[in-house]
């Protein structure tokens, strides 16, 4: 049974290989690939770009995640990439051919196992289920984590930066050019929101005007308050208000909700501790107090 996984491993690795070099020869020599390349190089002064050509082996699992059904939700798919910090073009696929491969090679992991440990067959069975659903679902969990992890990085770092933002704007700088400032500032404390806040510099100086500059910032973060602020400066560009009132009131808003958030947080705290200190804490207290007592009590029944 293990030389045939094996055998059926080492045969689909030589196919995907070779398959995998016929497409990228075939994609080399085609006139239309060769002379998009060389409008890339002479637009980018010959630099190599990431995103203009990915690796072999993510171009191969993009090509393997392609066949699954997800055309459907393929746009929530890139929406929470996007938030998870992945803007690859191939990022979809990539993700979709890391679930199949998950998905066949720990089940296949624990066929070998098995097979070498003699597990009965329903064990086998059920830890071939198991591990096909979890190595379907370990992309998913990996993203959503990710995605949460720069969604309260965001949050905290938020009312430091609508702060250095009232500072640079009230100094006399534009709202372009105080956002640059900001991210620069930011580029040690909050590597998260100063690179969202360079691509809306970047945006707007690729000709994308602010409001849909900012609007892709909402989106890409899917923080609740960067929408609250995207709102004020756009409303405020539209009436032509001013800009440093409207960023020192909602900068002090912001900074209430975080102090909210802090209090929250520490009144919630007593009572995530009530569990650990009932169930494990709690027990072997009364272990060590009663039980000489216990020892001694028993000690007399006995001899009694």
């Amino acid at each position: 049974m293990f030389l045939l996984i094996f055998s059926v491993l080492i045969f689909a690795a030589i196919a995907l290989g070779a398959y995998a070099a016929y497409v990228d020869s075939v994609t080399t020599r085609s006139p239309v690939a060769v002379r998009l390349r060389e409008l890339r190089s002479q637009r980018t002064g010959g630099a190599a770009s990431y995103g203009d050509r990915p690796p072999l082996l993510l171009r191969l699992v993009a090509q393997l995640g392609g066949f699954m059904p997800a055309q459907d939700g393929r746009d929530a798919l890139r929406t929470g990439l996007t938030r998870a910090g992945f803007r690859g073009r191939e990022a979809v696929l990539a993700l979709l051919g890391f679930k199949i491969i998950l998905a066949v090679a720990l089940p296949l992991l624990w066929l070998v196992v098995a097979s070498s440990s003699g597990q009965p067959a329903g064990r086998v069975v059920l830890g071939t289920i198991l591990g096909a659903v979890l190595g379907f679902y370990l992309p998913t969990m990996f993203i959503a984590i990710r995605q949460g992890a720069r969604h309260d990085e965001v949050l905290t770092s938020l009312p430091d930066a609508l702060d250095l933002l009232v500072v640079c704007v009230e100094a006399g700088l534009g709202v372009a050019a105080a956002l640059q400032r900001v991210a620069v500032e930011l580029r040690l404390a909050s590597p998260v929101l100063a690179g969202e806040l360079v691509l809306v510099n970047q945006e707007m100086q690729a000709g994308i005007s602010r409001t849909d500059a900012l609007r892709n910032l909402a989106e890409r973060t899917g923080v609740d308050e960067v929408y609250s602020l995207v709102a004020m400066l756009i409303q405020t560009d539209r009436l032509g208000t001013s800009v440093g009132q409207a960023l020192r009131a909602h900068a002090e808003s912001m900074r209430t909700k975080r102090r909210q958030r802090a209090e929250q947080m520490a009144r919630k705290a007593t009572v995530k501790l009530a569990f650990p200190l009932v169930l494990l804490i709690f027990p072997a207290l009364l272990l060590v107090l009663l039980g000489p007592a216990a020892f001694r009590l028993m000690q007399a029944l006995t001899a009694s």
